[in-house]
Parts: structure tokens; C-alpha cells; sequence
């Protein structure tokens, strides 16, 4: 416990120093097939129609991963994905370029050789070409940037670590059951659990009812809401996530019989539909699991025709920005907290009131 006092105190002094606790998006991290799969959702926001050539027809790709197309303007957009190019890569822009497109995109990742960098030059007037800042920038457009940052920050890397534990312990079929008188240590530790997930909770709630009023913003760019919703996310992981992590990843086993004990007896409550709710986001390696409902969710959405509602006229002019997203990326912050909450208050109160085996 002594070691995990230190990591908080430290991380404390960082964040009061104002030094970053989250390194942005990894996109080293990321596989070249995540990040064409990163592009693809990018453009089908976009509402392009996006043949992935280098998945479903390696074979014929010709220098090109992605094709989208746009039916309502005819538009069309190529795009190639690389990681590390080298000269060698050189031959894929050729063919890029060459293919008849009102767009053609390289994206290149984790930096280029030299020799490589030095050649770009002769097809910049055919060819866009995306580094990581750029990408970026790009992806701000459909709120990616946002999403990927929330992803990779610590506060989820916490929430991830949590989950894991909770669903390590409610699954395990070897802990017996739980004392029928809690000790001390027992009570504390639950009364410190509880203590910190209202922080998070109060905490969500209150960034989620702030960047919902647009007005008390101005007209902030991408870079600046990201900015902010990063900072307090760091607040949170700062001064309640961590704190949660690390105790939740050295349970006693007097604590694990206890949580698994209060599921299999309350698993139809709704704190746990509310703890569920939780996803891992684009991280590394999770990529394909968010594209997957992402697709799901999309299909959806293009079977509905728009001439089915019928007062579609009367419905107010409204948009959907940048603070929008990361309004609701608190509340889901929020109602995952909240269940976490609920969670340790309904095993605080049974081992108080004397009604852990019941």
C-alpha cells in the first residue's frame, strides 16, 4: 500500500506542476491495418462508400488500401496507408498517383527514411500527404481525434484495469464465501473505495453539464476542447481513478469474496448494467472490436429513409459540434462511475448492517 501511496503522491505533484499524464494518441502503437480501419470510419462519417481493397482484394490493391466514394457529389478519394515507409515505398505513390481521383491521400506513420522524405516533393501536386499531425488535424472533422485521445488517456487506462478486476473476481468459482463480520481494515478500505468514486461521478457530471452550454465557451477550436476534456480527465485519474486502480488490483481476499458474493446475489440491479457499460475504445488492438459495432450502427442509420418522418420539417435546426462529443464523453464517464458507486455502497452498507451472507 505504501508503494501505491508514492505512485498517487507523484502523479499528484505532476499534475499540480502542470506535466502531461497522458502522451496523446500512440499511433506507433497502432498496426497499419488499425489505422486504415481508423481512415475508413473517418470517411464513412463522411458518408463515403469505402471498398477496402487492401482487405478484401490484396490481390488487385494496386498501390491503393482505401476507395471511397460519395453518391451525393460524385466525389472520390484514394487513400494508402504505411508505417515506417522507406524508399522502396516510393512505387505505391507512383501508382496512387496515377489513378484518376479528385483526392489522393498517403498517410505514412512513425516517421519516413530520408530517402523517402526527399522524393515527396515530386508528387505533391497529386498526392496529399498525412503524417501524424496531419492525420490528426484531418480527423478532427468527424470528432476521431477526440475519441482516440479519450482512448488512450490514463483515466481509461484506469477504468480498463478496474473492469478487469471486477470481472476477474465475479468469475472466479473458487472464492468462498465471505466473513459474516467484516473487520476493520475491511470497512475502511470500503468507505475509501466509495469516497473516490463520488469524486469521479461529481466530477463527470459536472464537466458533462459545463461543455453541454455552448455559451460558456465561445466558438473553442478542436485543439482547445480536446485540451480541456484531456486536463480533466487527468484531474479525475489525478484524484479518484488511481486511487480505485490500484486498490481494486490488490483486493483482499476478504474484498473479493465480498464483490463476488453481492453480484451473485444483485447481478438484476442496475448498478451493474450501469458498470457494463463501459467500453475500451480505440486503443491498440481493440480497433477492429469498435470498427465491428461502428459498421453495425452505420447499417442501421442507412436504412432509414428520410421521407419516412413525416414532420421532418418541423424538427429545429440543430447541429452537433465538437463539444457535443465530449459532453457525452463524461456522461458516460458519469453513469459508469455511478454504478461503480452503487457497486461499493450496496456492500458498504451489508457489511454494516450485518447482512453479507443473506
Amino acid at each position: 500500500m505504501e508503494k501505491n501511496s508514492d505512485d498517487e503522491n507523484l502523479v499528484d505533484i505532476d499534475f499540480s506542476l502542470g506535466n502531461p499524464l497522458s502522451e496523446g494518441i500512440p499511433w506507433e502503437d497502432y498496426s497499419e491495418l488499425e489505422i486504415q480501419t481508423l481512415v475508413k470510419m473517418h470517411f464513412e462519417m463522411l458518408d463515403y462508400d469505402v471498398v477496402w481493397r487492401h482487405l478484401d482484394d490484396p490481390a488487385n490493391e494496386r498501390g491503393i488500401d482505401l476507395e471511397c466514394n460519395r453518391k451525393s457529389d460524385k466525389r472520390k478519394v484514394l487513400v494508402a496507408v504505411k508505417k515506417n515507409p522507406k524508399k522502396e515505398a516510393l512505387a505505391q505513390v507512383v501508382e496512387l498517383a496515377d489513378y484518376k481521383a479528385d483526392e489522393r491521400i498517403y498517410v505514412y506513420i512513425g516517421g519516413a527514411a530520408q530517402s523517402f522524405r526527399d522524393k515527396l516533393s515530386n508528387f505533391k501536386s497529386k498526392v496529399q500527404f498525412w503524417d501524424e499531425k496531419e492525420l490528426e488535424s484531418r480527423l478532427n472533422e468527424t470528432g476521431l481525434t477526440l475519441q482516440l485521445k479519450i482512448a488512450n488517456s490514463k483515466a481509461n487506462e484506469a477504468m480498463l484495469s478496474i473492469m478487469r478486476c471486477i470481472l476477474h473476481v465475479i468469475e472466479d468459482k473458487s472464492l468462498g464465501p465471505p466473513s459474516s463480520t467484516p473487520n476493520t481494515d475491511t470497512l475502511e478500505t470500503l468507505w475509501g473505495l466509495k469516497d473516490r468514486a463520488v469524486t469521479i461521478h461529481k466530477c463527470a457530471g459536472m464537466a458533462q453539464l459545463m461543455l453541454e452550454d455552448s455559451s460558456r465557451f465561445g466558438r473553442p477550436s478542436h485543439e482547445e476542447v480536446q485540451k480541456l476534456v484531456v486536463f480533466i480527465l487527468n484531474y479525475i485519474y489525478a484524484y479518484g481513478l488511481l486511487s480505485l486502480q490500484r486498490t481494486f488490483e490488490d483486493l483482499s481476499p476478504e474484498l473479493q469474496s465480498l464483490l463476488h458474493h453481492v453480484h451473485k446475489k444483485t447481478r438484476i440491479r442496475s448498478n451493474w448494467l450501469e458498470l457494463f457499460q463501459y467500453r475500451q475504445g480505440s486503443v491498440p488492438g481493440a480497433v477492429e472490436r469498435v470498427h465491428q459495432d461502428f459498421a453495425k450502427e452505420r447499417a442501421k442509420w442507412k436504412g432509414l429513409d428520410s421521407g419516412t418522418f413525416e414532420h421532418e420539417k418541423r424538427i429545429p435546426d440543430t447541429s452537433w459540434t465538437h463539444l457535443d462529443d465530449a459532453a457525452e464523453s463524461f456522461r458516460r464517464l458519469s453513469v459508469w462511475s455511478h454504478g461503480l458507486e452503487g457497486t461499493i455502497d450496496y456492500i458498504y452498507e451489508k457489511c454494516v448492517h450485518g447482512e453479507v451472507c443473506e
